[in-house]
């Protein structure tokens, strides 16, 4: 109709409509001229008042048909008004967590317990079969001491794997990621970093990855400095190890303490530098909103959670059987050679004794032999190449409270962090061949590395390993950046070495600073 085409002239303006049409009726257009210059005088845009009567026509067609009915709060809505308040939803976070370290000291400790005397079992098969000789060293107190004291803590990485895993089925956390949102933006975060956060706790490579997904590059740019402080599960066997040396006798829920303790050091950390980076004006732009759909709860599928908990698992045992295996054949090597001359290692063993006996121990002969093992042990170990290197940076180290065999441990560690355990398995079953023997008579819930640590001293007679020292330790395994394949994802997805090295020298740095006042003022009230 004429009257449709002229008001289609009047909205599109000159160049739209039927011209055609509109062509053969010269009043229409005189009188679409008078209309539109009328909508300009009263400043209405005729495009826009086209569509908002489109639309309340429609609102006014199916309010005559439609039929509403209020729905109460549903128990979801319920549940989500706790674990989504500011206050309480983070208090049930913490417990959740709290939880789960908890379950990981109560629970699945007789599983570690199996598999460590699995590892020396098999260490007294090997060593029995093969003629003694480097050889036999190499096996035994290399590729099985160094991978096995890995491998014996993937119940603990399972468990972990599990439980998140039944969390994320179960809705659960998608709120937290909705919860954590608030506090990430008053730090200078974007909402999405949690994704990529959250994946960090597994490995800070795919959690850096995954901060492609944000959008601004200085988001994504805060995102990459932060993801690893976040405790990844190469961390876990390390925290494992100190805190199950040096809290074996407290109870489960102490333990569990320390463990969340490290996790929240890193989230801390984090938090502190996405805010240092914020206040040196680095973020200046308005923030994004951050959208999330959060899914219905439900019960967590039983396959669905076994198979991510096995993708996850598998992936760490992979890990074990190739980077680990390759270094630990490297760091058995280094402390293995050079051999170091038998008159300095006959000193040491005789020197050894004589302490002992001087002592008069109840069992004085099996001491007496005890020491002159450790003592040819560890005289081989300071002639070697990695003896070497820790007596090169024990000067660095020293004032955190770490000896020269902690610091060929975190030289490993660089490498991959599970290592240190492996370096440390390696360094403390070199020159004992007998440790299968050995191993029968360690209490059947003590750890053999846990012993050694405990039972290791300086030339003065004074404990290697304290309360404090575990506590430097940790902090240093949680804050310092000891990592290679992280360094190298961090360039390639910054696209220059200008980022990753700041990283690492920020990171290290950070470490080294609060080591060294844990240790230090600790050493003062405490006495070391």
């Amino acid at each position: 109709p004429l009257r449709v085409v002229a008001a289609r002239r009047l909205l599109a303006g000159e160049s739209g409509g039927d011209l055609a049409v509109v062509e053969r009726q010269p009043a229409v257009i005189a009188a679409l001229a008078r209309s539109r210059a009328r909508l300009q005088n009263l400043g209405i845009d005729a495009m826009q008042a086209d569509i908002e009567a489109r639309y309340r026509w429609i609102d006014g067609v199916v309010a005559g048909v439609r039929s509403e009915r209020p729905v109460g709060r549903t128990l979801s809505d319920r549940v989500d008004a706790v674990l989504l308040h500011p206050v309480a939803g983070l208090m049930v976070f913490a417990l959740v967590m709290f939880a789960l370290f908890m379950t990981l000291f109560t629970y699945v400790g007789p599983l570690v317990d199996g598999l460590d005397g699995l590892v020396g079992w098999l260490q007294g098969i090997v060593g029995g079969a093969i003629t003694a000789g480097p050889l036999r060293d190499l096996l035994v107190d290399g590729v099985i001491a160094g991978v096995g004291s890995v491998i014996v803590f993937v119940p603990q990485i399972a468990l972990l794997y599990l439980f998140l895993a039944a969390l994320e089925d179960s809705g659960y956390l998608a709120r937290a990621a909705f919860l954590m949102d608030r506090v990430l933006a008053g730090v200078g975060l974007h909402g999405k970093s949690f994704i990529p956060l959250l994946s960090s706790f597994a490995c800070a490579i795919p959690g850096i990855m995954a901060a492609r997904t944000i959008e601004r590059p200085r988001d994504r740019l805060a995102t990459i400095l932060v993801a690893p402080f976040m405790s990844c599960s190469a961390r876990l066997p390390v925290y494992l190890l100190v805190i199950g040396a040096f809290l074996a006798g407290q109870s489960a829920w102490i333990q569990a303490l320390a463990m969340l303790g490290c996790y929240v050091l890193g989230i801390l950390a984090a938090v502190g530098t996405a805010l240092a980076f914020k206040l040196m004006g680095a973020r200046r732009e308005r923030a994004q909103a951050f959208v999330l759909e959060l899914p219905t709860y439900k019960a967590p599928q039983p396959s669905l959670v076994a198979r991510q908990m096995w993708t996850n698992t598998a992936q760490f045992l992979t890990k074990a059987g190739t980077t680990i295996f390759c270094l630990s054949v490297l760091l058995w090597a280094l402390a293995y050679y050079p051999r170091a001359p038998q008159e300095r290692i006959d000193a040491a063993m005789a020197q050894a004794e004589a302490d002992v006996r001087a002592s008069a121990p109840v069992d004085v002969d099996a001491a007496a032999e005890s020491a002159r093992e450790h003592a040819a042990g560890h005289a081989q170990l300071e002639h070697s190449v990695a003896g070497r290197i820790g007596h090169a940076i024990e000067p660095a180290i020293a004032p955190l409270g770490f000896e020269w065999k902690i610091g060929v441990g975190l030289i490993g560690a660089f490498a991959a962090r599970e290592v240190f355990n492996a370096t440390l398995g390696i360094i403390y079953a070199v020159g004992d061949p007998g440790a299968g023997d050995d191993d029968e008579q360690v209490a059947a819930n003590e750890d053999r590395l846990v012993a050694a640590l405990r039972a290791d001293r300086r030339a003065d007679g004074t404990p290697v390993w304290t309360p404090l020292v575990a506590v430097s330790l940790l902090a240093w395994f949680v804050l310092a950046m000891q990592c290679i394949s992280t360094t190298a994802v961090v360039r390639r997805e910054t696209g220059g070495w200008r980022v990753p090295l700041i990283q690492l020298a920020y990171m290290n740095a950070l470490a080294w600073v609060v080591c060294f006042a844990i240790y230090q003022v600790g050493s003062r009230i405490w006495g070391g």
